[in-house]
């Protein structure tokens, strides 16, 4: 199975808005820009990364923010990580991004709202309608900005690239041989891909979406789809909660990265910005090579274009 074959297992689409109060959110209220952002959680709280391109010339609203101390500049733009004060609206943001199926596709800030883009399957419709029911209509802080049929994976990562140039990133390691489900899923299901939605690690580890082409044992994950083959588990991966934790540290949004199995070997393909991908590989390539049982390979990087999606 291609990774570009499975934004069908993913039917619904829903966009919520959550208005920001104070601070730093005032002043972009200002601004009246898209500002791309990546949400995470540490220590049960929830940060936004937001990443200001250096295209153009800096509004008056920019200079406090380019003198904040915690600044971190990046080739393409500068980066700061903020945490979200309204708590009602991410406790609800929570539990729709804990709810099973669920991944998030997007986020950005546009004047105080950060918008929230993600995608599930249309059984946890119901499911998804009860946690938005918590807020909606009695919280003025919340509000669903839409909610339709999902888009292809081309349709969302061009949509992306129009204002933020991307680039993907693909390198493979060894099937880890003490990961029960990788072993079970190269010999079971080999034509598999896990979607990863990693912005929040729990004690169970990393959320993993997985799309198969075949009913998959029941015990080893839960069942979202057994008509679509979508399933939903949770995998403590070293690699992967490392490379997670790094590219945090580094303010690099991943936006977008799947997992697949091919010639015995373990291939992670991520979308990331162009202008940052060379540190990122650099960065996933130097964390793996700690563990000397690993040998990693770059097997493909380049620039989001139409080779990519004949191969993807």
């Amino acid at each position: 199975m291609k990774i570009s074959e499975v934004h069908a297992k993913l039917d619904r689409r829903c966009v919520i808005a959550i208005r920001q109060h104070g601070g730093i959110f005032e002043l972009l209220a200002r601004m009246g820009e898209r500002i791309p952002a990546y949400t995470f959680t540490e220590n049960e709280k929830t940060y936004v990364q937001l990443f200001f391109s250096k295209k153009g010339k800096p509004g008056p609203a920019m200079s406090p923010i380019l003198s904040r101390k915690d600044l971190v500049e990046k080739r393409s733009y500068y980066s700061i990580t903020e945490r979200i004060n309204n708590v009602e609206g991410m406790k609800v943001v929570g539990k729709l991004l804990e709810a099973p199926s669920v991944a998030l596709n997007d986020a950005y800030l546009l004047k105080d709202k950060l918008y929230l883009d993600f995608r599930f399957h249309g059984n946890e419709l119901h499911r998804i309608n009860d946690v938005l029911s918590e807020v909606i209509g009695k919280n003025q802080n919340f509000r669903i900005a839409r909610m339709t049929h999902s888009r292809t994976l081309r349709e969302r990562m061009q949509e992306i690239h129009a204002h933020t140039p991307l680039a993907v990133v693909r390198y493979s390691i060894p099937i880890p041989v003490d990961n029960p489900l990788m072993g079970y899923m190269a010999e079971n299901h080999p034509d598999a891909v896990a979607e990863i939605e990693g912005r929040s690690v729990t004690d169970e580890g990393i959320k993993i979406l997985l799309y198969t082409s075949n009913p998959m044992e029941s015990s080893r994950a839960e069942v979202i789809s057994s008509e679509d083959n979508v399933y939903e588990t949770y995998v403590y991966e070293k690699s992967l909660v490392e490379g997670r934790k790094r590219g945090n540290e580094a303010r690099i949004p991943r936006i977008a990265f799947f997992l697949t199995i091919e010639r015995n070997r373990l291939f992670d393909t991520t979308f990331v910005p162009a202008a940052e991908a060379d540190e990122y590989v650099s960065i996933m390539m130097n964390s793996l090579m700690l563990d000397h049982d690993i040998h990693p390979l770059l097997e493909y990087y380049s620039e989001l274009d139409e080779e990519v999606w004949r191969w993807l």
